[in-house]
């Protein structure tokens, strides 16, 4: 059993787990009910096994550094294939590159500090690594139901990754009882492999300018700012220069609640609708949630396509993150709830 450690404080409680130094177990008093805004995997369980591992715990929000995983060039449209083409850069990078959403969700975290509002925790990286350290910090805000983060990067060398978060969100039963309200962003486009092939409904790699007319590969659009569909699929779009916030409206619960952070640190927003689409072990068609994640990077495409001229950055808007040994990078984002007007 992983070590946990938890924070109660009037507006409601936390825990922080030392494995992938994941957030889990939120619950919050809103408008006089209490309300568990975030999703864990239903599958979880002591000494499951899964692949890849970070399925093993999969929670309810963490740190990707570096965001994403190797995938084949043959999954990918044409126009992305370049971006995933192996090269002499790849001398430049490590295993815990490649692996997904990286090595901090899968270590174990070490507590640096506790005390009635916050969680300190850092994780060292392997020596081979070009990252060498991070410490993540969650608080409570003791105004209200409301919690900020923070997470630091430490470098061995000066480096260039994909950098995000990963908060992921429980949907409710009824079907497009749940609205996403993305703040201004530049343009939106469809994840470049599907990302579920014969079961995801958008067209790969096509970009649009509204999250309620996502074009489809069957021609025509759909919506995908009301979720869960009543359809089982499974899909990823990315805002692309978003101004560094969104608001989720879970009607169900009439709860309003709102991630917010610098533009400057995650110039993008992945969405990941996971709506029973996935058959297979171990999500079993059972899966229903939404990851509503800041980053800077190509989709979930890894280190490899981040760095490369890519359909994204060519179009201005840059997929690394610049990270300088001598300055260390701290990020901090915010997640608040308050009763939905």
């Amino acid at each position: 059993m992983t070590t946990v450690w938890t924070v109660n404080w009037p507006h409601g409680k936390f825990d922080v787990h030392a494995k992938g130094g994941m957030l889990a177990g939120v619950k919050l008093k809103v408008g006089g009910q209490d309300v568990a805004p975030f999703y864990e995997a239903p599958w979880i369980a002591p000494g499951i096994k899964a692949d890849p591992p970070i399925l093993e715990n999969l929670r309810s929000e963490f740190a990707c550094v570096p965001f994403g995983a190797d995938y084949p060039q043959e999954s990918v449209t044409e126009e992305w294939k370049p971006s995933l083409r192996r090269s002499e850069a790849d001398a430049q990078l490590d295993t815990t590159d490649f692996l997904l959403h990286g090595y901090c969700t899968v270590a174990n975290w070490r507590l640096v500090h506790r005390d009635e509002e916050s969680v300190e925790i850092e994780v060292e990286y392997p020596q081979t690594s070009a990252i060498r350290r991070l410490v993540r910090k969650v608080t409570a805000d003791r105004n209200g139901p409301n919690l900020t983060f923070s997470l630091t990067i430490e470098t061995r060398r000066a480096v260039a990754r994909p950098i995000g978060l990963h908060p992921n969100f429980a949907l409710p039963q009824l079907s497009g009882a749940f609205r996403i309200k993305p703040g201004a962003f530049k343009f939106g486009i469809v994840h470049a492999a599907g990302p579920e092939p014969g079961v995801s409904r958008a067209l790969p790699g096509a970009v649009f300018d509204d999250l309620a007319s996502v074009p489809l590969s069957a021609g025509g659009t759909a919506a995908f700012d009301q979720l869960p569909f009543a359809h089982d699929t499974e899909e990823i779009v990315e805002l692309c220069g978003i101004d560094g916030r969104v608001e989720l409206i879970d009607a169900s619960r009439a709860v309003l609640y709102r991630l917010s952070w610098d533009p400057g640190d995650f110039n993008s927003l992945l969405l990941w609708m996971s709506n029973r689409g996935r058959a297979y072990a171990p999500w079993n068609g059972r899966n229903v949630c939404v990851g509503v994640e800041p980053l800077t990077g190509a989709f979930d495409l890894g280190t490899r396509a981040s760095l490369a001229s890519n359909p994204i950055n060519r179009r201005g808007v840059a997929t690394t993150v610049e990270l300088d040994p001598a300055s260390p990078r701290t990020i901090e984002y915010r997640f608040s709830a308050a009763p939905a007007a």
